[in-house]
Formats: C-alpha cells, sequence, structure tokens
C-alpha cells in the first residue's frame, strides 16, 4: 500500500485545486519560504483527523479555509482527499483504491467522506488503527517531532513508545474500565448508604407495623360486632318507620277530606264574588248606557240645527256656480274663433317668408360664382407672397438661433479647460488622500488585531472564573445537600427519640405519661448514659435490656408507675428508686488482677457518663462488670477471677460469671438506644461546624461571582472595544474606498475632457458651415419677394375694373336679407300669438269642466239634505233610550244587596272548614316530621355502615349477626373502640412501607452482590490490560533500541547510541532516555550534544520507530533542516537505501536531499497569496529556492 494521489481545493493558500501524483520512492516538494510547501503535509495530518487547530498552525479551524489576497476573494471550502493503492489488501477495505475527503465550511460544519460516500470520523480513524497512518502516527514527521524527541522529558518520550508499540488502544480500554470502575465503586457506595439508611429504618418499621396488624384485628373485630348492632338498630327503626306510615296515611285521609270540603266552599265563594263582580259589570254598563243615551240625544238635537244651516249655504253655493260657468262658456267660444283666424294669418305669412328666402339664394349663387372665376389668380399671387415672407422670417430666427448657439459653446469650451485644470488639482489631491488613509487603515487594522486578542483573553478569563464559579458552586450545592441530609437524619432520630422508638410498650407509656400523668420520673438508663463512641458497643451488650428501665425518684413514684400500667394494661416495665438503688462493684482482689493484664480497659461504670446526681444508678448496672479489648483478653481474665466477674469486650463479645460466652454480631447493629444517641450527638456536633464551612463556600462565591461579574463587565469593555475599533476600521475601509472611487471618478472625468472638447470643435465647425448656408438662403428669399409684389400690384389694377358689376350683385343681396329678415319676424310674432290663444283655449276648457263638476256636487248635497229622517223623530227616540236605561239602573241595584247577602253566609261556611282543614293537617305534619326523623336515624346508621365499613345494610346482614344482647354488644364495642384507641396513631402504610423496604433491602443486597462482582470483573480487565501494555511496550521498546542503535551507526558513520529506562521495574509508567556517542566523542546524554547531533541523533530515533513500525508513507517536513552538509549527505544516503521498503514525501529546501529524489515538485507564490505547483528538474531547484 502507498499514496497514491493528493487533491487540495481552498486549503490554506491551495486557492486553486491542486493535484499531486506520488509514487513509490522519494517524492521531494521544494519551494522558498513562505510559499506554502509545509501546507502539504499540514493537509495530509488534517485529512487523516487532526482536531487541533494549533497543530495545523492556526488559531481556528476556520483558518485552513482560503482567506483570499489581494486579487482573489476568499473561499467558503475547505477541501482535501487522499487517495490510497490498496492492491496488496492492507487497510480491511474491498476496493483496491480507496479515497479518503475532509471537507469544512466556514459556516463551521464538516463533512468526511470514504470513497465518496459519506461516514464520520470515527470511520476514518477506525479504518487507519494500527496501519501506521493514524493522526497521532509516524507517517507526518515535522520539525515538531524532531523538537519533541529532543525537548521532551523521559516520561513525556514514553508516548512515541507507546504509539509505536499500538497500546493506546489498550490504554483506552483501561481508561474505560477505570472509569466504569469508578463509577461501579460509587454505585457500590451508594447501595451501602442506601443498605445502611434502610437497616434503621427497618427496626421502627417493624414495630410500627406490629401495632398496626393489632389496629386491624381490633379494627376487624369491632367491624363485625358493630355492623351486626347496626343492623339490628336498622331494623328497629325500620319497624317504627312502618308504624308512623300507616298513620300518616289515615291522617291523609282526614286531611283529603276536609281539604275537599274546603274546596267546595271556596269555589261557591269564588261564584258568589264572581256574581258580584258581573252584576257590578252590567251596572257599569247601564250607566255607560245612560251616559251614551244622554250624549246621543244632545247630538241628534245639534245636528238637526246644523242641517238646517247646510241646507241654506249650498242654495247659495250652486247659484253661483252656474253663473260662473255661463260666462266662462261664452269666453271659450270668442276664444276659440281668435284662435281659427290666427291660424289662418300664420299660414299665409310662412309662405311669403319661403318666397323670398329662395329668391336671397339666387342672388348669393350668381355673387359667389362671380367671385370665385375673378379671385383665383390674385389669391395664388398673394399666397406665395406671403410663404415666400415666412421663409425670409424663418431663415432670419434659425441664422440668430445658431449664432447664439455658437456663442454658448464657445463659453462651453472656454469653461471646460477651466475645469479641467480643478480635475487635475482635485485629482493630486485625492491620490494623496487615499495613501494617507491606507496608512490610518494599517495602524487601526493593528490596533484593532490587539483589541481583538485583548477581548479574546478577557473572554477566556471570564470562562475560567465562570468555570471556577461552577466548581464552587457545585461544591456548595453538595454542601447543602449535605447539611439538608444531616439536618433531616437530626429531624428522624429527634422524632424516634420523642416517638421513643426502641422502647418496650411499658417503658415507652411511662416515658410518655412522665409530664402530665406521672410524676417523680426521671428517666430511661439511656437517656442518663453518654457513652463514648469507641464504647457503645460494649456497653449495649453489657446494659441489654436495662437501657430501659425507669429510673425514678422515689419507690411511690416506681408504684405509681406500676399502678398505671396495671390500670391501663400499657405492658410491663422495670424501675429503679434512686433512693433506694445501691451501687454494685467487683470485688477488690479481682479488680486488681484486672488491672495487671493486657488489654484490660476498665470497669464498665468507669468508662460512661452519666447525669450528675445518678453515679450510684451506674454502678448498680456497670460497676461489676469489666471491660477489655478482645475475647482472648477476657477468656484469660475470667480464669484470673475464677469465673465470677462478667467481662464485656469492645467488640460486645462476653464472657459471663460461670465461664459460659456469647458473641457475635446483629446486621441492624447501628438502630440499638446508644448509637441513635451517639449518632445524634456526633450529628449535632458535626452540623454547626459543616454549617460554618458552608457558610465560607458561600462567601467564597459571592467573592467568585462578583469577580465574574467584574471580569464580564471588563469582557464587555474590551469587546465593545474591539467592537469600536472594527467598526472605526470599517468606517476607514469605507472612507478608503469611497476616496478610491472619488479619485477613480476624477480619472475618469479627466479621460473624458478630451472626448468632449473635441466634441465641442466638430460641433462649432458644423455651426459655422449652417451660417453660410442661411446668408445664401437670405438673399434668394429677397430677390423672390420683391418680384412677387409686382405681379399682386398689376392684378389688383385689374380686378378694380370688375368691382363695380360685384357691387351691385352685393346691394341686391342685401335688400333681400332685409326683406327676408322683416318676413321672419312677422311669421314668429303670429306663430306665438297662436300658440298664446291655444293655451288660453284649454285653460278655459278645463275651467268650466270643474265649474260643472262642482255645481254638480252642490247639487246633489241639495237633494240628499231633502231625502233624509225628520230629525224631530230622531229627538224622540234618544229620549225614549234614556228612560229604559234608568229603569234597568234600578233593577241591578236591588240584585246586588240580593248577592252581598249570600256571599257573607259562604265565608262564613269557610271560616269554619278551614279551622276544621288545618287541625287535620297539623296533626299530618306531626306524623310527617317522626317519619322524617326516623328516615334521617335510618340514613344516618346506614351511611354510617357504608363510609365507616364500607358495608351496604344488606351486605351487612349477610355478613354479620348479633350473637348477644344490643346491651351487651354496645359495650364490647365500647371495649374495643377504646382498646382502639390506646394504640394511639396507626401508621397502617407501615405493613406494606415494611414489606417495600424488606423487598428493596433483599434487592440493593442483590444488587450489592452484583456491583462486587462487576468491579472484580473490571479489575481483572484493567490487570489484563496493565499486563497486556506493559508486554508490548517491552517488546516494541527493545525492538526500537536495537534498530536506534544500528541506525545511529549508520547516520553517523560510527558511533554508539542507547536507550534507557528510567524505572526499569515499573513498565507501565517508566520514562525513556536518550544516550549517545557520535564517532570520536565519548558517551554522554542527549542535551549535551551539539544542535545538529541532537537532530541526527532524533531523527535517528524516528526512523528506528519507523522500521520497528512500518507506516504505507512517511511525509518529513524539513526534518533536516539544521544538518550540516556532511551529516545531511548521510541523512540522504539512508533515506534512500530505507525508501526501497517505505515510500517517502519529503518538503526540504536541501541540495542534497533533493539529490536523491526520484521526483521534484515545486511549490512558488507567482500571485499574492496564492501557492501553486510547478514541476521542476533539479538544475532548476536553486533558482525556485531563490524566487
Amino acid at each position: 500500500m502507498f499514496l497514491k494521489r493528493i487533491e487540495i481545493k481552498g486549503f490554506k493558500s491551495f486557492a486553486d485545486r491542486l493535484h499531486i501524483d506520488f509514487n513509490p520512492g522519494i517524492t521531494t516538494v521544494v519551494g522558498p519560504n513562505g510559499s506554502g510547501k509545509s501546507n502539504i503535509s499540514d493537509s495530509i495530518r488534517w485529512v487523516l483527523g487532526e482536531q487541533s487547530a494549533r497543530s495545523l498552525r492556526g488559531a481556528r479551524m476556520e483558518d485552513v479555509i482560503f482567506s483570499g489576497s489581494d486579487t482573489r476573494r476568499g473561499l467558503n471550502i475547505a477541501e482535501v482527499t487522499l487517495v490510497l493503492d490498496n492492491e496488496d489488501g492492507s487497510l480491511p477495505y474491498e476496493y483496491s483504491e480507496i479515497s479518503v475527503t475532509r471537507r469544512l465550511y466556514r459556516s463551521g460544519e464538516s463533512e468526511y467522506l470514504l470513497n465518496r460516500t459519506k461516514c464520520r470520523r470515527r470511520d476514518i480513524i477506525d479504518l487507519f488503527m494500527d496501519s501506521g497512518m493514524g493522526k497521532e502516527s509516524f507517517s507526518i514527521i515535522g520539525q515538531g517531532r524532531v523538537e519533541e524527541v529532543l525537548n521532551s522529558r523521559p516520561e513525556e518520550r514514553r508516548a512515541m513508545f507507546e504509539e509505536a508499540s499500538g497500546v493506546l488502544k489498550y490504554k483506552q480500554r483501561k481508561q474505560e474500565a477505570e472509569r466504569k470502575f469508578e463509577s461501579t465503586e460509587a454505585n457500590l457506595h451508594r447501595v451501602k448508604d442506601i443498605l445502611h439508611e434502610l437497616n434503621e429504618q427497618m427496626e421502627p418499621l417493624q414495630m410500627q407495623a406490629s401495632a398496626a396488624k393489632d389496629y386491624l384485628a381490633k379494627r376487624e373485630e369491632l367491624e363485625a360486632l358493630e355492623s351486626a348492632l347496626l343492623v339490628h338498630e336498622i331494623e328497629e327503626l325500620h319497624s317504627d318507620w312502618k308504624a308512623a306510615q300507616e298513620q300518616e296515611k289515615k291522617e291523609e285521609q282526614h286531611n283529603r277530606r276536609w281539604k275537599q270540603k274546603k274546596e267546595q266552599t271556596e269555589a261557591l265563594s269564588r261564584k258568589a264574588r264572581a256574581f258580584e263582580a258581573l252584576l257590578a259589570r252590567f251596572h257599569q254598563q247601564v250607566q255607560s248606557g245612560y251616559v251614551e243615551a244622554a250624549r246621543n240625544l244632545e247630538k241628534r238635537e245639534g245636528d238637526r240645527n246644523l242641517s238646517n244651516e247646510q241646507g241654506k249655504h249650498a242654495a247659495e253655493k250652486l247659484e253661483a256656480e252656474k253663473k260662473a260657468l255661463q260666462e266662462d262658456e261664452a269666453k271659450l267660444s270668442e276664444v276659440t274663433d281668435a284662435y281659427r283666424e290666427q291660424k289662418k294669418r300664420y299660414e299665409k305669412e310662412n309662405e311669403a317668408l319661403t318666397s323670398g328666402m329662395n329668391e336671397l339664394r339666387s342672388v348669393q349663387k350668381q355673387l359667389r360664382s362671380y367671385q370665385e372665376m375673378n379671385g383665383k389668380d390674385l389669391e395664388e399671387e398673394k399666397s406665395e407672397y406671403i410663404e415666400k415672407l415666412n421663409e425670409q422670417a424663418s431663415v432670419g430666427n434659425e441664422t440668430r438661433y445658431v449664432t447664439d448657439q455658437k456663442a454658448s459653446l464657445e463659453r462651453r469650451m472656454k469653461a471646460l479647460k477651466e475645469d479641467n485644470q480643478s480635475f487635475l488639482e482635485e485629482r493630486e489631491d485625492s491620490g494623496q488622500l487615499v495613501e494617507e488613509q491606507k496608512k490610518e487603515e494599517e495602524a487601526l487594522s493593528l490596533q484593532t488585531e490587539n483589541a481583538r486578542a485583548e477581548a479574546e483573553a478577557a473572554s477566556k478569563e471570564e470562562q475560567r472564573l465562570e468555570e471556577k464559579l461552577k466548581e464552587q458552586e457545585d461544591k456548595l450545592y453538595k454542601a447543602y445537600r449535605y447539611v439538608d441530609e444531616k439536618k433531616s437524619k437530626i429531624r428522624m432520630l429527634e422524632e424516634m427519640q420523642e416517638e421513643y422508638a426502641g422502647y418496650y410498650q411499658g417503658a415507652k407509656e411511662i416515658l410518655k405519661a412522665r409530664e402530665q400523668k406521672l410524676s417523680g420520673i426521671i428517666g430511661s438508663v439511656a437517656e442518663l448514659m453518654d457513652v463514648p463512641g469507641e464504647y457503645v458497643e460494649a456497653m449495649e451488650t453489657a446494659l441489654g435490656a436495662s437501657l430501659q428501665h425507669i429510673v425514678t425518684r422515689t419507690e411511690k413514684d416506681a408504684r405509681e408507675a406500676i399502678a398505671y400500667l396495671r390500670k391501663h394494661q400499657k405492658g410491663r416495665a422495670t424501675l429503679l428508686p434512686s433512693e433506694t438503688v445501691r451501687p454494685r462493684r467487683a470485688d477488690r482482689t479481682s479488680y486488681d488482677k484486672a488491672r495487671t493484664f493486657t488489654g484490660f480497659i476498665g470497669t464498665a461504670g468507669e468508662l460512661v457518663h452519666v447525669r450528675q446526681g445518678y453515679e450510684h444508678v451506674r454502678d448498680q448496672l456497670l460497676g461489676h462488670i469489666f471491660v477489655v479489648d478482645q475475647l482472648e483478653t477476657a477468656n484469660r481474665l475470667a480464669v484470673a477471677c475464677s469465673y465470677k466477674i462478667r467481662i464485656v469486650t469492645i467488640e460486645g463479645d462476653v464472657v459471663n460469671p460461670g465461664g459460659s460466652m456469647s458473641g457475635g454480631k446483629t446486621q441492624n447493629q447501628k438502630g440499638t438506644l446508644l448509637e441513635k444517641q451517639r449518632e445524634l450527638r456526633e450529628l449535632r456536633n458535626n452540623l454547626s461546624e459543616i454549617e460554618e464551612k458552608t457558610a465560607a463556600w458561600e462567601k467564597t462565591v459571592e467573592n467568585t461571582k462578583e469577580a465574574v461579574k467584574k471580569q464580564k463587565a471588563t469582557a464587555s469593555d474590551k469587546q465593545q472595544k474591539a467592537r469600536d475599533y472594527s467598526g472605526e476600521l470599517e468606517e476607514k475601509k469605507e472612507a478608503r474606498r469611497k476616496s478610491e472611487q472619488e479619485h477613480d471618478r476624477l480619472d475618469s472625468r479627466l479621460g473624458m475632457f478630451d472626448r468632449e472638447y473635441s466634441s465641442l470643435e466638430e460641433e462649432k465647425k458644423r455651426l459655422d458651415e449652417r451660417l453660410q448656408v442661411l446668408e445664401d438662403n437670405r438673399t434668394r428669399v429677397e430677390k423672390t419677394i420683391t418680384e412677387l409684389k409686382a405681379s399682386i400690384d398689376a392684378l389688383e389694377q385689374e380686378y378694380s375694373r370688375r368691382g363695380e358689376e360685384e357691387a351691385a350683385l352685393r346691394e341686391q343681396e342685401t335688400e333681400g336679407k332685409v326683406q327676408t329678415a322683416a318676413l321672419r319676424e312677422n311669421v314668429s310674432a303670429q306663430h306665438k300669438e297662436k300658440e298664446r290663444l291655444h293655451r288660453e283655449k284649454e285653460e278655459l276648457e278645463q275651467a268650466v269642466a270643474g265649474r260643472k263638476e262642482r255645481a254638480a256636487g252642490w247639487e246633489e248635497h241639495l237633494n240628499n239634505d231633502r231625502s233624509g229622517q225628520n230629525w224631530d223623530e230622531l229627538v224622540e227616540e234618544a229620549g225614549a233610550a234614556k228612560e229604559e236605561v234608568e229603569r234597568l239602573q234600578a233593577r241591578l241595584n236591588e240584585q246586588k244587596a240580593r248577592a252581598a247577602r249570600a256571599a257573607e253566609q259562604i265565608e262564613a261556611t269557610a271560616s269554619v272548614q278551614n279551622d276544621r282543614f288545618q287541625e287535620s293537617r297539623d296533626r299530618l305534619h306531626e306524623t310527617t316530621v317522626r317519619m322524617n326523623r326516623l328516615d334521617v336515624a335510618l340514613e344516618n346508621k346506614i351511611t354510617y355502615l357504608q363510609s365507616e365499613y364500607e358495608l351496604s345494610f344488606e351486605r351487612a346482614k349477610e355478613k354479620h349477626t348479633l350473637s348477644v344482647s344490643p346491651e351487651q354488644a354496645k359495650d364490647e364495642v365500647h371495649l374495643l373502640q377504646l382498646g382502639i384507641e390506646e394504640l394511639g396513631t396507626v401508621n397502617l402504610g407501615a405493613i406494606e412501607e415494611c414489606e417495600r423496604v424488606t423487598e428493596r433491602h433483599r434487592f440493593l443486597s442483590s444488587q450489592q452482590e452484583d456491583l462486587m462482582e462487576a468491579r472484580q470483573s473490571l479489575q481483572n480487565v484493567i490487570d489484563e490490560m496493565d499486563k497486556e501494555v506493559t508486554e508490548r511496550f517491552a517488546a516494541t521498546y527493545h525492538a526500537i533500541r536495537e534498530e536506534f542503535q544500528h541506525v545511529f551507526a549508520k547516520l553517523f558513520g560510527g558511533g554508539e547510541a542507547d536507550l534507557v529506562l528510567t524505572d526499569p521495574e515499573n513498565l507501565l509508567h517508566t520514562g525513556v532516555d536518550i544516550s549517545a556517542r557520535p564517532p570520536g566523542k565519548k558517551r554522554q546524554h542527549l542535551s549535551l550534544l551539539s544542535g545538529g547531533e541532537k537532530a541526527l541523533t532524533a531523527i535517528a530515533l524516528l526512523f528506528a520507530i519507523i522500521k520497528v513500525k512500518p507506516a504505507p508513507f512517511c511525509v518529513l517536513d524539513e526534518v533536516e533542516a539544521a544538518l550540516d552538509e556532511a551529516n545531511l549527505v548521510r541523512f540522504a544516503k539512508y533515506l534512500r537505501s530505507f525508501s526501497e521498503t517505505t515510500q517517502f514525501i519529503v518538503i526540504s529546501h536541501r541540495k542534497a536531499t533533493m539529490e536523491e529524489a526520484d521526483v521534484l515538485y515545486g511549490i512558488t507564490m507567482e500571485e499574492s497569496g496564492v501557492s501553486k505547483m510547478v514541476s521542476v528538474r533539479l538544475e532548476e531547484a536553486d533558482e525556485l529556492l531563490e524566487v
């Protein structure tokens, strides 16, 4: 496998697409400094997956994209493709030719392609892993690699050997295993912590679950008994309700009967009232009829008088209309005759007008014919004469216009010369301004870059402070959580202490009752004791159940407590009256013997602090018990004391008097009373210290926040300053661009000057020619005008003779016009008079028709008035109607009196019946209320049964039967309720919670075992990776060491060199040091060699590594730059021999290296900022390097 081709487009200085073909052997790329030849090695490193912009000699990854030059715009994409020959199948890919492409867009997006198919960077790295071509391999060696060999510490130099030995993947696996190991370890710790918490929860939960089960048993018994009692009571209530229901039915019947009678009487009362209302309405109607009859009589008398007056007026009106009608008919006859005469006159005058008009037209026709015949020649001459006069004026006007234009043109030419001089001066000033702006722009650009660098540094400092703040806040929040956890733990322990969790029932009840129900109770033994942490287990064992003994002041107090427990059946307890308890101590002989034993700590009483005044209680319980360090010591001491003393070890093992032994360890050791007290005490002591530290952390965080705030302000100011500089720079650039545009505009304007001035000169010449033509035309026109004027004068004399005949015709025409006008006026007057008479005739006809119609109306009115009734008869009829209405009024008044008496009798009957109905309704109401009460009682009982026990009445009746008397059942229910009440607050969820916690404990215990197995498995993997790394590193190291010695001798022409491990016993971390002895010198450390010797030694080591870990190709980027000529020649010769097995791409400017090359390529910058490849021959290389 070898590198076949590289294609570059837009990468760094390679703006144009570049193809470089490679063959096995040595290909050398030459070029002057700064031509971009090292960009080729950067492109190979980049396409192989390099992610560090600094390794590619840039600040940001976008810097690899061609950014533009003085003559070219920047590109938006960089692309590099490597083409590899895979005929030998070295890479695990089925193709014989493999292309790897990487693209980067200026937006920041990146793409990788494998044989033109998109893939991941991970795919590229995996493809080249262990092939010798990865970005971290030795396929690309630059001066940085040489310096790395020279300047690295031995431990850092080890990394090259690890790369060559291929152990990086094993180290990565080891790191992954270590991360998993740490995660597993953390999970294991968490599981252990949770198990510890669960262990502490289980004992109180078990006690709560036991109480809950007792409660449920009593509750079940209570449910059965109370449900049966409720069923019995419900049945009795239902029986009473049925009896009340029967009574209610009877009362309802009585009530309905009285209600029916009451309603009948009310109906009669309503009819009587309705009859009274009817009589009232009749009376009102009769009264209204009386008023109407009186009004009608009065109206009839008035109408009779009015009719007489209207008859007289109608007769007068009829006589007047008849007289006016006769006058209008006579006048209409006269107007009709006048209209007929006027119509005849109008027709006669119109005929005379028509005749006169015809004669006038004949004369005018003769006159027009004479005029047309005699004036034609004269008009033509006059028309031509006028045309020539117009032409003369036109020529004069155009001459003046052309003259004015010529003068204006001469003025423009003069002004143009003056403007041109001004433009020349402006262009010179503009050029100077552009140069000054360029200098200002360069200075400002430098300031902008500095400001950006400062802003970037400030941003990095801000980022560093923010990261620091985040770390501090994380620690602070952890501290908060830790404090909350401790406070929660303290609250839990305090609540357990307040509830006396872990105490037996009798002791718990006495301690709860000591403040209100019992006096003289000091407390439990556990409350009085203060046990150091290291002796808690020993004291728990020594005291045992005595920890829950209750200390009282007197025997009387103790008796009262016992009586309280017995009375309330609260359990049993042991009490220690302080006044009667006596200390109990070991005999002096045994104590003296014990003091001589190694491991003897003291008596249990000596190791425990107790509340002042109760030392005798402590000594009574612990004064005779010895405490030793271990069980073996206890056995020996027991023998010495003849097995008379109880001996306890720190771990809680016991040797009893008589020789019996007990020991071991329980799982829930930390749930004991003393352990909880110790834990609570330590938590309270530690909490204050933790809170002080947390407060200090808060202050530190606040200080850091303030620093971040200040740094943000600083960074913002720096960034704003950079933006201001950048904005000012853009303004400067824009101003310079405008100045350059202005300069270009002035250049263009000056270039247009000559063209414009030449154009004006040509225009002036054309105007001079036009003036000459106009002068010739003026002379010709004036001559023609003189000739035409003479011809017109002759024609006018001829026409003067013919004027007399034309005058006679004109006089005849005038006379005809006057006569015709008079006739037309007369005809118009006659027509108007005819029309007036016609309108007057129509108006009189309409007036006559109207008078006839009005006369007929007055005549009809008189006839109707005469044919109507006799007004006297109408007046008599109206008087009779009035008298009849008065008789009806009298009869109605009598009927009203009888109806009022009947209504009063009905009302009295209704009152009696209403009283009877109210009494019946009250009895019904009492029965209904009783039924409602029974109904409510039934409902309450059933509701209580449903809500308390979730049972319907039918279900309860089927399920529970009352086997005792109701009174006895009530007593038993009361006792059960008292028993439940004595249990106090019961946590029913404790049963399920206890099961859940137990199940979780079981699950987490299983998880703990799994995690421990996983931890061991990961440890095995780590050990295996360490073994693999050690073996591979050792093998590679020895191989490189051997090759290094061989290559060193070849490159130096003799001498010796060696590699030395700094820590041979620790191959996982040992460094690698270099010692060398060039020919003729003694062996010495690498740092003591000359510069050239050090460089060649480093090259020898790199070649040795390539020998051991061959790469398909190797890029050498000016690695021989520091060698002198003698060493260079040996380097080049060795490179030639090495190229038989490895393909070399050498970037160099040393001639000895070029001489060994199979192919030479040159890189130049013919265009500023743009690299270009040229093929060169060896003899041309020196010239290229001098470019």
